[in-house]
């Protein structure tokens, strides 16, 4: 398939997949740049289309092997057509329209909770953090950043695809984590927490809240929570962004659960 024009119905579709209203009316979103595609190719996500730039460097081999192997439709285009659609200043010329994971949270014994973290790229930061030190599933509440946000996506370097991200209300979702996990414990975040971290038994079933940037861990949430940690500090500074406490508080469990 070849599409010439911006002004193709295809083009002015996928367009809207760089806003949640339209991510959430088709039920796909946009993964973009050589490494993120060949990243979700390789995962048990879905891809639906793949879009080449023909103005740019053919696409790799192993990635139009992977993605006829997935069944994924090609689509060549123009510069002008894939512009249309590209959410990045200077494309690499390859996008994969991938489906939208249901929401099926499984209450793993390790959870991540974001609470309204509204940068995206703290908020890919942590998803990708999240993945890297073991945990399953995250939870981006009400009020936090689209996780599938071409911005946050990009930011998560891949490993937005090999975790479940629940887009859904926190207190729900902590009542039934704590039924399923009655010896767990949901802990929030704070500049200045009941506990240093290190004292917090993350060995324990856990789920970690992290709050937004400018406010931190909302009321109704650290009321919800068992135990508040913050992060000792030596220096000037009074707090650390959402990413970076986020980042080494999720360090600091596994650590835990290394050494048992």
């Amino acid at each position: 398939m070849f599409i010439e024009s911006p002004a193709n119905e295809k083009v002015r579709k996928w367009r809207k997949l760089k806003n949640k209203k339209g991510r959430k009316e088709q039920q796909l979103f946009l993964v973009e740049g050589l490494r993120l595609v060949e990243e979700l190719l390789q995962s048990s996500w879905e891809p639906v289309y793949l879009l080449w730039d023909v103005g740019t460097d053919e696409v790799p081999e192993r990635i139009l092997t992977r993605a006829k192997e997935r069944n994924t439709v090609i689509v060549e285009m123009s510069p002008a057509a894939f512009a249309a659609v590209s959410d990045t200043v200077t494309p690499q010329g390859v996008i994969v329209i991938a489906a939208l994971p249901p929401t099926s949270p499984a209450y793993p014994e390790h959870v991540l909770l974001l609470d309204e973290v509204q940068d995206p790229g703290n908020a890919g930061t942590l998803l990708r953090a999240a993945e890297a030190f073991g945990l399953e599933e995250v939870v981006c509440t009400t009020g936090t950043v689209d996780p599938f946000a071409p911005k946050v996506v990009r930011s998560t370097m891949g490993g937005l695809f090999h975790l479940r991200v629940q887009a859904i209300d926190a207190l729900p979702y902590i009542h039934t984590w704590s039924e399923t996990w009655p010896d767990g414990q949901v802990i929030s975040t704070q500049a200045v927490g009941a506990n240093h971290c290190y004292v917090a038994d993350f060995t324990k079933p856990t789920l970690l809240i992290i709050g937004s940037e400018a406010t931190g861990v909302s009321e109704k949430l650290i009321e919800a929570s068992d135990d508040t940690v913050q992060i000792p500090m030596a220096g000037q500074a009074e707090s650390l962004n959402a990413a970076m406490a986020g980042s080494i508080l999720m360090y600091e469990m596994l650590r835990q659960r290394l050494n048992r």
